[in-house]
């Protein structure tokens, strides 16, 4: 008998590029490293989110309504601001650390 192997497809990375403006809708993100990357203005409607690398992922403006898998934490480590559409399951005020104090 032979023995077939099965080939695993790399997980995208696409570290500290200029990508604003993009359409990413339904796009799965499975393990995706877009670390660094300024993704402003884009849109990620229905994209999956899962085990992402999202430190420093610029997502101003962006538009993740209907985003799955996506966590509060890797949107803690990415830089989001007041224009950024959340889905319905992530509470923004969760997103700001305690002030100290």
């Amino acid at each position: 008998m032979s023995s077939v192997k099965t080939r695993t497809l790399p997980k995208l990375r696409l570290r500290n590029v200029f990508l604003r403006r993009t359409d990413w809708s339904g796009a799965d993100l499975t393990g995706a490293d877009i670390s660094g990357t300024d993704v402003s203005h884009a849109s990620f409607v229905d994209a999956n989110f899962e085990d992402s690398n999202l430190r420093g992922t610029i997502f101003r403006g962006a538009d993740l309504t209907g985003a799955r898998n996506l966590t509060v934490e890797q949107l803690r480590s990415a830089v989001i601001d007041e224009t950024t559409r959340l889905p319905d399951y992530i509470d923004r005020s969760k997103l700001t650390p305690p002030a100290a104090g």
